[in-house]
């Protein structure tokens, strides 16, 4: 679950930390002659949010989905943008209590007579004295992700009351915290059951005042015994013993029985997120490849004071610099993730260890026989992480003429040095009131952008929201609403795609693969019905790039084993045009497609292979091997050079243009490559540093959305633009191409992004869906990634002294 909500919009304070979900009660005393507990709100949210630098406060908000947001006349097929985000905005401000984060507060964890935890604290907005609150946490809440909860809270206090980083902070100091908030937590009697004490907490009988006194002389007397420490412990030790440590974040383990691949030795560095470097830890370290089962493997660390292991899968986020002779991959555990560097003392090392390690991700990940792949098959895949050849400089050359987001500033650019990003919209705007019984919203599923108009088309249940980018603004247009088809039953829109000079959509029902819809866009509803054959079709896309600019009818389509064209003119129920179509015997379980301006095809499959065709209804000229992945969506460059495949924890950029040889100059699509050549890919990742950040703050992995490259007519494909998470990323090509490994830039968002591509005919904006939300970014506004960027309150999750520390090692 994640629970993890910092927000980077510029000028927004946001949660650091929330609970999803869980009740908020007034408690009374016992002398209050009103009721001694009352339900404030039966679904609420509690959030840790930061108000100022060294500033936090408690906020409880009510659900957003019980909110009751009126939406107008629910009988029209659209609606205007007279709902905006603001309005939804001031409806939850009348929803939300905030407490200003102290000591005082009394903030602590207990468990309450129903035996639910709960967070308690007095009542600083409250009319009564001696009031409390409380937060009864949701019962499908984790209990470790309270106790961090309660955690980043105590850290938060931390660096209020000591106005610096938390990162300084020991577990005494946190434990000091904790104590004066019990105790100061309201000592009055208040209607309900006390918690059960703790053996260890004698002194509960005292009064509230020698409690306190007792509490100042023990930190008074720590103090004082400060002085007297041992004489060989300088500050700079105190320093190191307040250092990550990052023991306390990895599992003790033996390596497995089983067949040992390779056996190297290496030098081992972890990197420390706080300070945001590599720092050494041992040499002379026990690296091992352990093949534990059919397909299963498992990589094994053992030095002097280390012994670790991990399983072998992209999770880990494998990185290789050739170059340096190193290898980064990431480490999970407990919820923390961390990312180690391997150093080998020669070439001949790392590149006997790349070699094995990329044969044991591609076995486990495709299951087959090594055995059975063609030697050329085998050199691609062992190959697939080797340095950037020397003749690729070429293949991007600077030219003068062309218009460059990165080395162009217009004059109207210096604007974006005050903002970079217009306001977000909600997508409450086309959302029904959330009545009782009836389903929570699930938020927005996709987001289409037009090429002949500025409108862009999101998806959110049965309904379509359609938005405006008006030269750096975002506007509400309209909502189509309870989409039906032909008989009147229910469509759940899945993938559409403009059609017809972007005045009819193309989408298919979440529940029917067999049919095909058009929907006219000035009407709003759907007009046609297509049926294709019983082909379970995977994805519709159009028979050339641009099509969609044009009156073009046909349409290509795909199931797992077969490549269809489709004509909806022909006069039958099924419309695919048989000679223009392929299907295989085999199941090559097809995933994806993507044409050329000219109208050559790639097809993808969840094999990870790929296949290159110039035409329908004929065998592909290229196919690509796979690395090992499912390939998510394709998209290609208008001149076919270039491939972009989205996999779930990497991008693969391939270079479609023969080097060598008779067919040298051609593509892939034209001509195959020869036997001694393949076509050149870039695996494009998080680095596993940056992942670290990214994973341990979310609490998710690393998934990668749609990646898109820049389009538009005329227009060179020179940026790239994905996401994963709440984040927001993009590369540029030209940095690729020189070799820098991190050649990208992000922008952090308060949810998950749950697609993003840019605005036509331009690189310098992107169109972002969230999940309830809808904005345009400037590019500028994404930012080269640091600790800042990615997880700004690190050190609320990272303590030098947790008390889990015996029990995680």
């Amino acid at each position: 679950m994640n629970i993890l909500r910092k927000f980077m919009e510029s000028g927004v304070k946001q949660e650091v930390m929330m609970m999803p979900s869980g009740e908020f009660d007034l408690l009374r005393s016992k002398k209050s002659p009103k009721a001694s507990l009352e339900c404030i709100y039966s679904d609420a949210t509690l959030g840790l949010r930061e108000t100022g630098h060294f500033s936090y406060a408690l906020v409880v908000q009510k659900n957003a989905d019980e909110l009751e947001v009126s939406n107008g006349e629910g009988g029209d097929e659209f609606s205007d943008d007279s709902m905006s985000a603001l309005s939804v905005q001031s409806k939850k401000k009348e929803d939300e209590w905030v407490f200003e984060l102290s000591e005082e507060l009394g903030f602590h964890k207990k468990w309450n007579k129903q035996g639910d935890l709960a967070f308690v604290w007095n009542n600083s907005l409250g009319d009564e004295e001696d009031e409390r609150v409380q937060f009864v946490v949701a019962s499908d809440v984790p209990h470790r992700d309270v106790d961090q909860f309660l955690k980043v809270a105590q850290r938060c206090e931390y660096e209020t009351k000591y106005k610096e980083s938390a990162t300084n902070a020991t577990r005494a100091d946190l434990d000091k915290i904790a104590a004066k908030s019990v105790l100061l937590s309201n000592n009055t009697d208040y209607q309900e059951e006390p918690e059960v004490k703790d053996e260890k907490d004698l002194h509960d009988s005292l009064p509230l005042s020698d409690k306190l006194k007792r509490l100042e002389l023990n930190e008074s007397s720590s103090d004082d015994n400060s002085e007297f420490e041992d004489a060989k412990e300088t500050p700079q030790d105190v320093n190191e013993q307040r250092s990550f440590d990052p023991n306390r974040f990895i599992e003790v383990k033996n390596a497995p029985e089983g067949n040992h691949l390779c056996s190297l030795v290496c030098e081992i560095f972890v990197f420390d997120p706080i300070q945001g470097i590599f720092v050494w830890q041992q040499d002379t370290v026990a690296l091992t490849i352990v093949e534990t089962g059919d397909y299963e493997y498992w990589l094994a660390l053992e030095g002097n004071s280390l012994k670790m292991g991990t399983d072998v899968s992209p999770n880990i986020n494998p990185t290789f610099d050739l170059q340096k002779n190193s290898f980064i991959f990431n480490y999970t555990f407990n919820g923390i993730t961390l990312s180690y560097m391997l150093k080998f003392a020669s070439s001949e090392d790392i590149l006997s260890f790349q070699s094995i390690l990329s044969r044991c991700l591609w076995l486990a990940l495709n299951k087959k026989p090594w055995e059975a792949l063609p030697d050329k098959e085998k050199v691609y895949i062992t190959n697939s992480a080797a340095a950037v050849d020397k003749e690729l400089d070429e293949i991007l050359k600077e030219d003068s003429n062309e218009s460059s987001s990165e080395d162009e500033l217009s004059e109207s650019d210096e604007e974006d040095k005050v903002e970079h990003s217009s306001r977000i919209l909600s997508s409450a705007s086309f959302e029904e009131p959330t009545g009782l019984g009836r389903p929570k919203s699930e938020g927005n599923r996709s987001l289409t952008v037009a090429f002949k108009n500025d409108r862009s088309y999101v998806v959110r249940g049965n309904k379509i929201g359609v938005f405006k980018v008006d030269s750096d603004d975002l506007d509400f247009v309209a909502a189509i609403k309870d989409i039906s088809d032909l008989a009147g039953s229910r469509i759940d829109p899945k993938d559409p795609m403009l059609y017809m000079e972007d005045r009819a959509l193309v989408l298919r029902d979440s529940k029917d693969s067999e049919k095909i819809y058009k929907m006219d866009l000035e009407r709003g509803k759907i007009v046609e019905e297509w049926e294709t054959g019983g082909k379970n079709m995977v994805q519709v896309g159009p028979t050339k790039k641009f099509d969609q600019m044009t009156p073009e009818q046909t349409l290509l389509g795909i199931s797992k084993k077969g490549l269809f064209k489709l004509d909806p003119r022909l006069n039958k129920r099924d419309k695919i045009v048989q000679e223009q179509s392929k299907e295989y015997a085999s199941n090559y379980k097809f995933s994806t497609l993507g044409t050329t301006e000219n109208g050559y095809i790639a097809v993808g499959s969840e094999n990870g292979d790929v296949r290159l065709y110039d035409r329908l209804g004929i065998r592909a000229k290229t196919a690509i091997p796979s690395l090992g992945q499912p390939i998510r969506h394709i998209t290609i460059s208008s001149d076919g050079q270039w491939l972009l495949c989205t996999c779930d924890t990497s991008l693969l950029l391939m270079y479609l243009k023969v080097q060598t040889g008779k067919n040298a100059g051609s593509i892939g699509f034209l001509k195959p490559f020869p036997a001694n050549e393949s076509a050149k890919t870039y695996i494009l990742n998080i680095s596993p540093e940056h992942a670290s950040y990214i994973v341990t703050s979310t609490k998710k992995p690393i998934k990668f959305t749609k990646a898109y490259f820049n389009t538009g007519l005329g227009k060179t494909e020179q940026t790239i633009v994905t996401s994963t998470g709440q984040f927001a990323i993009s590369w540029s090509l030209k940095k690729i191409m020189k070799g820098d490994n991190k050649s990208y830039i992000m922008k952090r968002y308060e949810a998950d992004v749950i697609e993003d591509n840019f605005e036509f005919g331009t690189d310098r904006k992107v169109i972002v869906a969230l999940k309830d939300d809808v904005s345009v970014s400037k590019i500028k506004s994404f930012k080269t990634p640091d600790k800042q960027v990615m997880a700004p309150n690190l050190s609320l999750f990272y303590s030098s002294d947790d008390e889990n520390h015996t029990d995680q090692i």
